[in-house]
């Protein structure tokens, strides 16, 4: 008799990411991705079959080391993070539920794909490898986890520069909830932000008419640091 066998499986959603090593030596987040790229490939296959023989045979050829191509949501803030890196080389891992892995280094390009109606904003980051793929089974102590914002973040907000209208309030919250939360805006002459931390309330003023990023940072000791940005136009 041969017994049943169930077999474990992996959900993606309990832990699968690609992670880029941070100048701490630790593995954090690259971006949000929506697949971590593929890793090994087959080897070549060389024919060697002689007059006479009754079948092909062949022996096992070289192994390839094909580039990584990964698909991402196309928005400022993934653009941001893809434009501070492209052209460079960086150690990569590509972590699995049960914390095995695979780590690699390679080169960072990246392209926005096609908009086709109906559909989200997409684009294809590709990393060409400059190592081979590397198993490790147990990552855990190479991870460091992310603090993120919990709470929605619209993309562009629209203030006024006068009265009541000059100012919006945005409640923040992250994971873990005791991260701290910084804001900037790279043009206070047209808009500010600050930020109550008992409140957890981010209020962006409008100064002037024009337009305005503001960046809101949330970190904690022990994390790796995460960012999001709004466009402010002040009417």
């Amino acid at each position: 008799m041969i017994n049943s066998i169930e077999d474990r499986a992996l959900s993606e959603h309990r832990g699968s990411a690609l992670l880029m090593k941070k100048a701490n030596g630790k593995y954090s987040i690259l971006l949000p991705v929506t697949g971590t790229g593929e890793n090994g490939a087959t080897p070549a296959q060389l024919d060697k079959t002689a007059i006479g023989n009754k079948q092909a045979t062949s022996v096992e050829g070289r192994q390839e080391n094909p580039q990584k191509t990964i698909p991402f949501f196309t928005h400022r803030d993934n653009i941001n993070v893809l434009e501070a890196i492209k052209g460079e080389t960086h150690d990569f891992l590509r972590l699995l539920p049960d914390f095995t892995g695979f780590k690699y280094s390679g080169q960072v390009s990246y392209k926005a794909n096609n908009t086709d109606v109906g559909s989200l904003e997409q684009g294809e980051v590709t990393i060409t490898p400059t190592t081979s793929d590397e198993y490790v089974e147990n990552c855990y102590d190479l991870v460091e986890d992310t603090v993120v914002f919990t709470s929605a973040i619209d993309e562009v907000v629209n203030v006024g520069h006068t009265g009541d209208s000059a100012n919006k309030v945005i409640t923040l919250s992250t994971n873990p909830s005791d991260a701290t939360i910084s804001a900037s805006s790279d043009a206070g002459t047209i808009a500010t932000a600050s930020y109550v931390s008992s409140t957890g309330a981010l209020t962006i003023t409008g100064v002037s008419a024009g337009s305005a990023i503001i960046t809101i940072t949330a970190s904690k000791s022990g994390y790796a640091s995460f960012k999001r940005t709004i466009l402010v136009v002040v009417d």
